[in-house]
């Protein structure tokens, strides 16, 4: 019973460790593609971040990181900047997408417990 204990608190830290890495990412890459004539293709190679951070940290952190990458893009990548609502059915399409496949690939490929604390 200890044990159980132990690791719920070690789940929910990886889970908000690879959220955080997802954010930071997302909006890293928002930064770097805004303004680039491929920033709507960017949520659909974001995938593959979300993919290795759901591998590690667990499925927990893919979906969370997944939704707020989402939330990221919408605001911050796609035009009107710093609003949610996207104006370009492409770039809708992508978000779409990525949410679907990273949530996806969050329950997927991540192991049963997270590998960023094995013992």
């Amino acid at each position: 019973m200890a044990e159980e204990t132990k690791k719920k608190p070690t789940a929910i830290v990886d889970a908000l460790v690879g959220t955080f890495l997802a954010a930071i990412t997302a909006a890293g890459a928002s930064m770097i593609a805004s303004g680039h004539k491929w920033e709507a293709s960017v949520p659909l190679a974001f995938v593959v971040i979300l993919l290795a951070i759901s591998a590690v940290f667990g499925a927990r952190a893919g979906v969370l990181g997944t939704l707020i990458a989402a939330l990221i893009f919408a605001a911050f990548l796609f035009h009107p900047l710093g609003k949610l609502p996207v104006a370009s059915a492409a770039a809708r399409a992508n978000l779409a997408w990525m949410l679907l496949s990273g949530i996806s690939f969050s329950f997927l490929f991540a192991p049963q417990h997270s590998g960023f604390r094995r013992r």
